[in-house]
This record gives C-alpha cells, sequence and structure tokens, in this order.
C-alpha cells in the first residue's frame, strides 16, 4: 500500500520543510475506509520517512494541495 500511495497519489501535500505527503484513498482496509499517508523526500537518493493511516485527511489536505488526480 505504501508504494502503491507513492506511484499512484490522489494528492501530493507540501510537506514541512523540502519532503513532500503522499495521500491515496483506500475504500477498504483491515479497518475501514483511510487514507494511506506517506511522508516522503525526493531527489537523487529520495526516501519514505514515514507512512500511517488516517480518516482526517483534511488536516493533512490543509497543508497545501500541489496536485490532485
Amino acid at each position: 500500500m505504501i508504494l502503491e500511495s507513492l506511484e499512484n497519489p490522489d494528492y501530493i501535500v507540501r510537506g514541512w520543510t523540502d519532503e513532500l505527503i503522499a495521500l491515496k484513498h483506500y475504500e477498504r482496509t483491515s479497518i475501514a475506509k483511510k487514507y494511506m499517508v506517506v511522508v516522503y523526500k525526493e531527489g537523487k537518493e529520495g526516501f519514505i520517512i514515514t507512512a500511517f493511516m488516517t480518516s482526517k485527511q483534511n488536516t493533512i489536505l490543509g497543508r497545501g494541495i500541489l496536485w490532485a488526480k
């Protein structure tokens, strides 16, 4: 789910400094409808900082949408 969220996100959101946040909605997970949130850095050697699931996507989207599907 983490890699799928990075490869095919619904939204890319502004991070706190130079990181980006990918969000992808999943209608069915083991717990309920959720968004996968992946915080990552791009670049020559980009990497994932953290990933988690949330149902409070508006808090994250409020940071500033850079790209939407």
